[in-house]
């Protein structure tokens, strides 16, 4: 159990469950930003050989790989000498399973008394991979854009070790109409064993076309009809912090069981390079290498800046408004309901 008690931030991370909570100087608040971030999201390389045309950091067959050294020393960079490490990270590429040295690092993780979990195509998932892992990550993610991308010996193999499963779909107006099927109960038998599957907002990064943004239509709105009820599909779903104004504004869900977008406020990312950005896609905005600038200078002075930016300028008249922080900061086009 990983607690931090400050005057108007407060936390507390349990390992095995992963369920967290967080509340500001009393229970009713709700802290602006954490001292050290609860999430680390690391890209450990940006090799892979899958080449998805949506890939939205370019990867390629590279061999550009983070090494162990340089990923002990971004571990170690992030420790607060008063409030201690994050809680958790979450590996991601390129492929992370391509790295020649995935085993260490998920090991040189645990050393330091903080939870990896990892988001994986799945391509070369194997038992000895699995038995490697099992009962020192988190969770897994496979990482599809259609229903046929999904591999029901992957899931097998994952569960059968007792590995917490998700699926993370990429959503674009290319495959609403399939998530629309997700959501209608269609797949259940193939979901079986799964814990979540996480609709993740099609973003036009790297490769991504925009043209595959999602849109503003009646497809779109019975696809956020169907979220309500959640007797039709199996298992639960879940949405990335992109689409969460979304479903504020259209949706029924209760409003203080989502988190708006968390990027340089309670998570972080640092790709294979080091440098340190709000999220994975910011690009080279608001991007600073922990080559020239200490990780705590960036966190508590230079990322003050980013936050004191990222400001709810939404004009619509919403009444869940004070809640949300409006569009992606990046790429505002994506939040369907923001004017």
């Amino acid at each position: 159990m990983l607690t931090r008690f400050t005057s108007d931030y407060n936390f507390i991370a349990d390992s095995r469950t992963g369920i967290t909570m967080r509340w500001g100087t009393t229970l009713n608040d709700d802290p602006i930003w954490a001292p050290v971030p609860e999430l680390a999201d690391i890209s450990i390389s940006n090799h892979c050989t899958k080449g998805c045309s949506f890939c939205y950091r370019d990867s390629t067959v590279n061999h550009e790989f983070m090494s162990v050294d340089d990923y002990c020393f971004v571990l170690d960079a992030m420790y607060h000498k008063d409030l201690g490490g994050v809680f958790q990270v979450a590996l991601g590429g390129g492929e992370p399973l391509e790295h020649p040295d995935f085993l260490r690092i998920i090991d040189e993780t645990i050393k330091r008394n903080i939870v990896p979990n990892f988001t994986t195509n799945g391509l070369h998932l194997s038992q000895d991979i699995c038995a490697a892992i099992r009962g020192k990550v988190g969770a897994v993610a496979l990482s599809i854009s259609s229903i046929n991308e999904l591999m029901r010996d992957h899931i097998d193999m994952l569960v059968g070790n007792g590995i917490r499963t998700n699926i993370h779909y990429v959503l674009s107006q290319e495959n609403i109409d399939e998530a629309i099927e997700i959501l209608s109960g269609r797949y259940n038998v193939l979901f079986q064993g799964i814990n979540a599957i996480i609709f993740l907002t099609y973003k036009p990064a790297g490769r991504a076309d925009k043209s595959f943004i999602l849109q503003k239509s009646n497809t779109f709105l019975h696809f956020l009809k169907l979220i309500n009820d959640d007797k039709l599909y199996h298992p639960k779903v879940g949405f990335d912090a992109c689409f969460v104004p979304m479903l504020m504004h259209y949706t029924d869900i209760r409003k203080d069981l989502i988190d708006t977008c968390e990027g340089g406020f309670f998570s972080v990312y640092i790709d294979h390079k080091m440098n340190v950005s709000p999220c994975s896609f910011s690009g080279t905005r608001d991007c600073y290498s922990l080559r020239d600038y200490s990780f705590y200078d960036i966190w508590e002075n230079i990322f003050d800046d980013f936050r004191n930016r990222h400001l709810n300028k939404c004009s619509s008249n919403c009444a869940e408004r004070k809640n949300c922080r409006g569009c992606c900061p990046y790429y505002p086009e994506i939040t369907v309901c923001y004017e």
